[in-house]
C-alpha cells in the first residue's frame, strides 16, 4: 500500500474516534472560520487536520472540560427569576441588573466557573461552562440556611 493512502486511512479513523469523543478537540468546533484562516488552518489538507487534531487530543485538554472538573461548582438554585444564583458551595450572588434576563433563563443543574469582570458594581462572572455565557454578580454576604 502507499504511504499517501495509508494516511488518509489512518486519519479517516482518527476522525471517526474523534467524533465519538465528545470531549475532543476538533478544529471546526474549536475555531472560527477567520481564526482557521488567520493561522493558517485553513489551508491544511484533510489529513494534516486530522493530525493535527490527534496532536492536540494527545497534548492538550479541552479548556472548557479543564474547568468544569478543576471548578466543581455547579448552579444550584435560580432565585427570583434570575436576579439572584444559589451554586453547590451554597453561596449566594446578586446578579447585575442588565443581566437579569440572561440568568432568568438559566435551568439547573449545570457546572459553572467564576471568573474576575470589568464592573465595579458586580466585580464577578458567574460563567456557564456548558454555554460560555456568563452574567456579571457580586457574592453576597450570607447564604441561605
Amino acid at each position: 500500500m502507499h504511504r499517501a493512502p495509508l494516511l488518509i486511512v489512518i486519519a479517516t479513523l482518527t476522525l471517526i474516534t474523534s467524533q465519538l469523543c465528545s470531549d475532543q478537540i476538533l478544529l471546526e468546533d474549536v475555531m472560527t472560520k477567520e481564526e482557521q484562516k488567520k493561522t493558517g488552518v485553513k489551508k491544511l489538507n484533510y489529513a494534516q487536520k486530522v493530525a493535527l487534531e490527534a496532536w492536540l487530543n494527545k497534548n492538550f485538554v479541552l479548556k472548557t472540560k479543564a474547568e468544569e472538573t478543576t471548578s466543581g461548582l455547579t448552579l444550584s438554585i435560580n432565585i427570583d427569576d434570575g436576579k439572584q444564583l444559589e451554586l453547590s458551595d451554597n453561596s449566594i450572588w446578586q446578579v447585575a441588573p442588565g443581566d437579569i434576563s440572561t440568568a432568568a433563563v438559566w435551568l439547573t443543574p449545570f457546572p459553572v466557573k467564576i471568573a474576575q469582570s470589568n464592573d465595579p458594581q458586580y466585580p464577578h462572572l458567574i460563567i456557564n461552562t456548558y454555554s460560555g455565557v456568563s452574567v456579571r454578580a457580586r457574592k453576597l454576604a450570607s447564604v441561605r440556611p
